[in-house]
């Protein structure tokens, strides 16, 4: 009986360890921005549907440059009906169609272009959604780490709160400033309540891109990131290569000067050929005699449409139109791509200039200040509004500085995505 306890014991023990050990198992790892990155370009049903279009639009595009079946031809006839019962012809022909100047090549190259344009759309989809999501989950990291300082802020006000009620049993200060510590403190953990619902609706949108469940979601990138190093020129430069909408345009001006050509091309008619055998049978009477005779023929039919009323030329005068346009929009897209980049280069460079007032000058004496306004207090050198008044301060000034930060790290994203291209270790 007392084995049997025993090991009953021992068992509920174990049970109870492994529960215990169950949140601590379950706790999601941080993932980094570009994880996050990765599920939402992952989980998007735009980019796969466009991936199936361009995959359609090959398929067309190959089918476009194939010939035409021939044409299958039977022919036969009988004198039965008109009092020549001994008189038939039959034929069998094929005829195949055959275009001329290169139409068959000009069309598939046009619908590779277009389906080239479509991937690069689908490129250039995949950029924005970067961009989004990026944004998004600095949004949500920026928002984790005002949570964080909420959270201190508490703290800070609950070691006051602390001070204040010894200090007011041993008779140092009255009773308002007991209660002022004790407002205060209350107020810091309002403000934790308001940091925590503020990750809320970011948690959600990122599982919605994503697929994660909102518990999973854990960010382990620091909001601090290094800058660009290239100049202006060089990073416009670069978004002209890479960036992948002004690619899908070039692949439509080249789709619309293949184009052009085939109008061209479809002015002028093709030809079509086909071969025939013909077999014929007759009766010839002569002197009340008569006799009958067969006849095999073999031969080439040549045939093509004399080009004297359409001559494609509102198909011409549209694919020139159509070639002009695409040229307007490359332009005004490659100026839109340089005044993209500049502005986000103006905009990292004002956000470096800010964070490093904040490092090297504010930062630093906002700490010694507030560790000397506690202790002075703690010694009863100052009063209580004092103190609160410098942790007041702490809390604006790092919560700017989290902003700053912030604000430097979504320009970065902003720059990348103007010049899409991977240029701090970020976000491609």
């Amino acid at each position: 009986m007392l084995l049997t306890t025993l090991v009953r014991g021992s068992v509920l023990s174990l049970l109870l360890s492994a529960v215990t050990c169950l949140p601590a198992l379950a706790d999601p790892a941080p993932r980094s921005i570009n994880e996050i990155v990765a599920l939402a370009l992952k989980h998007s049903a735009e980019l796969t549907a466009l991936e199936k279009d361009a995959a359609a639009r090959q398929s067309m595009a190959f089918q476009a440059g194939t010939f035409s079946n021939p044409v299958l031809e039977l022919q036969g006839s009988t004198g039965s009906l008109t009092g020549s019962p001994e008189e038939h012809t039959a034929s069998i022909g094929i005829n195949q169609e055959l275009p001329l100047y290169g139409k068959l090549r000009l069309r598939r190259e046009a619908g590779q272009l277009e389906a080239e344009a479509l991937q690069r759309q689908r490129d250039n989809a995949a950029r924005l959604l970067r961009d989004e999501i990026a944004t998004l989950a600095l949004d949500y990291s920026l928002a984790t780490k005002r949570h964080d300082l909420a959270t201190d802020l508490v703290k800070l006000n609950r070691e006051l709160a602390v001070i204040a009620e010894e200090r007011f049993k041993a008779g140092d200060i009255p009773e308002l400033d007991l209660n002022l510590a004790r407002v205060e403190l209350i107020r810091a953990e309002s403000r934790l309540l308001e940091a925590g619902r503020e990750q809320t609706p970011l948690r959600l949108k990122i599982a919605s891109l994503t697929g994660l469940n909102e518990s999973d979601i854990t960010l382990s990138d620091p909001l601090s990131a290094p800058g660009a190093s290239q100049s202006t020129a060089e990073l416009v430069k670069r978004a002209l290569v890479s960036r992948p909408d002004l690619i899908a345009l070039s692949h439509e001006r080249d789709k619309a000067e293949t184009e052009t050509r085939l109008a061209k091309a479809e002015a002028l008619p093709n030809l079509t050929a086909g071969l025939f055998a013909q077999w014929q049978r007759g009766a010839t009477e002569v002197g009340g005699m008569s006799s009958t005779s067969s006849d095999t023929q073999l031969g080439l039919r040549l045939s093509m449409p004399i080009p004297v009323f359409d001559r494609n030329r509102g198909g011409q005068a549209a694919a020139r139109a159509h070639l002009d346009a695409a040229d307007s929009r490359r332009l005004a897209l490659e100026r839109t791509i340089s005044a993209e980049v500049e502005a986000a280069v103006s905009r990292v460079s004002a956000s470096e200039r800010i964070l490093t007032m904040f490092e090297q000058g504010i930062l630093p004496q906002l700490k010694e200040n507030l560790k000397l306004t506690q202790e002075a207090y703690r010694i009863g050198e100052v009063g209580i509004l004092s103190v609160i008044d410098e942790q007041k301060k702490f809390f604006e000034v790092n919560d700017s500085y989290l902003s700053a930060q912030h604000s430097k790290r979504v320009a970065t994203v902003k720059l990348e995505t103007a010049v899409a291209t991977e240029l701090t270790g970020g976000i491609k």
